[in-house]
């Protein structure tokens, strides 16, 4: 009878593993989907914008171009810069800085405070897009690895065919400014979510890192750190 106990404990524990290993993975993948939509929500809203600030669409379109440039320089900036820091710390750095350039956006008295937001934008893309898109073995066991990476990057049409016209018609309904304030409201979740759900772990194997004891542990690739 303890034996039969002992076993259905030991199983329900692994589920409950396996459950928490694809809720982070769900999680990094709607910290994408937040990314994605806050990128390119101004193309839904940029003419509302623009009669707000009383500005060309042409100048308006800065909050497009100015992320993607930035998102260029930072990816492998903060990679370099953040090499031994936790990655769950950075992965909820980074969303706590779209929850705020969403809400500067939302709040932006002048063009000059929506360009700030976009900047904000363009440093998260470049960094939660290096640190995330990779960290698909840092979550679930080596033969689940392709199928979390799939479900990571599936943020990305998810953002631009759904993300993207939710948030415009809400943008629509409540106003342009409606659109960036629920946008915040989802980082601030996603960062809850990432907060509780991914295991601190830093990019570092190398030796005397806190993650190589874990690693070097077990000869199974792609071995958790807890």
């Amino acid at each position: 009878m303890s034996t039969l106990t002992t076993s259905v404990d030991r199983s329900a524990t692994s589920s409950r593993s396996a459950l928490t290993n694809w809720l982070a993975v769900l999680s990094v993948m709607m910290g994408i989907f937040a990314i994605v939509t806050t990128e390119i929500l101004p193309i839904g809203l940029l003419t509302s914008i623009g009669s707000s600030f009383t500005i060309s669409d042409g100048t308006a379109g800065l909050m497009m171009t100015m992320p993607g440039y930035l998102a260029a320089v930072s990816a492998p900036a903060v990679t370099v810069a953040t090499a031994r820091i936790d990655r769950r710390l950075m992965l909820c750095a980074l969303m706590f800085l779209l929850a705020l350039a969403n809400f500067i956006a939302s709040a932006a008295p002048a063009y000059w405070a929506m360009l700030v937001s976009r900047i904000l934008v363009g440093i998260v893309i470049g960094g939660f897009w290096s640190i995330g898109a990779g960290l698909a073995d840092r979550l679930v066991p080596a033969h689940s690895t392709r199928r979390a990476t799939a479900v990571i990057f599936s943020a990305v049409p998810l953002g631009s065919v759904l993300g993207v016209p939710l948030g415009t018609l809400i943008g629509n309904v409540e106003g342009w400014r409606g659109g960036f304030v629920a946008l915040g409201l989802l980082s601030v979740a996603v960062l809850i979510a990432l907060a509780v759900l991914v295991h601190g772990c830093p990019l570092s194997r190398s030796p005397g890192s806190p993650c190589y004891a874990a690693w070097s542990a077990t000869s199974t690739p792609g071995s958790r750190c807890r």
